[in-house]
């Protein structure tokens, strides 16, 4: 998957580090919940796709056109799958009793996993891994990193909700860094979970 993280930093190659250091080092915040990160100055599987600046630096100011569209796509894809795990729950509540949702290795909700709530109108038009396990959906909503999250912040912390996307966009539009030599950059990661 590919994620997002917004920090702030002096210019694009500060942010890439920063973006770098969740993946590296002893204080890295994003592993273990991801297998590796690789950025599109290293060549990550999407690299190609985006404009020479992002594959030489590895970030782009947030303010700008393409920072926007990289911040509002992680959004849509957490609150779509944010959406479909919370969709097998809910099935899962009602197909299963607590002790079978508790005492079962697995329990699969019956939900169609590609298109939950009508988010897609076919199965070609949604490829994933996708599963109808009910505890495994719950887990994944539940955590504070993963395959569910598509937005992170400097500190590698997952923007889980509507406030805090709302908030992250309200700093963004106002430049509400501490530091005025400081503004928001976007760098794009290419995650394994």
């Amino acid at each position: 998957m590919l994620i997002r993280v917004v920090s702030e930093a002096h210019g694009a190659e500060e942010a890439t580090g920063i973006a770098r250091s969740l993946f590296e080092g002893e204080y890295a915040q994003l592993c273990p919940e991801f297998d590796y990160g690789k950025l599109m100055t290293e060549g990550g599987r999407w690299s190609q796709s985006f404009p020479e600046s992002i594959q030489n630096e590895g970030s782009i100011r947030a303010d700008s056109e393409i920072g926007n569209e990289l911040i509002e796509n992680a959004w849509v894809s957490t609150t779509r799958e944010l959406t479909r795990r919370m969709a097998v729950i809910r099935k899962g509540f009602e197909q299963f009793t607590d002790k079978e949702l508790l005492e079962g290795r697995r329990v699969e909700a019956e939900v169609e996993p590609w298109n939950p709530l009508g988010l897609a109108q076919n199965e070609e038009e949604f490829y994933d891994s996708y599963t109808t396990d009910v505890r495994y959906a719950m887990y994944c909503v539940g955590d504070y990193a993963g395959t569910v999250y598509y937005l992170y912040n400097g500190y590698g912390t997952a923007i889980r909700n509507h406030s805090e996307y709302e908030q992250l966009l309200e700093e963004i539009a106002t430049d509400d860094t501490d530091n005025e030599d400081h503004s928001f950059f976007v760098t794009p990661i290419d995650v394994h979970y």
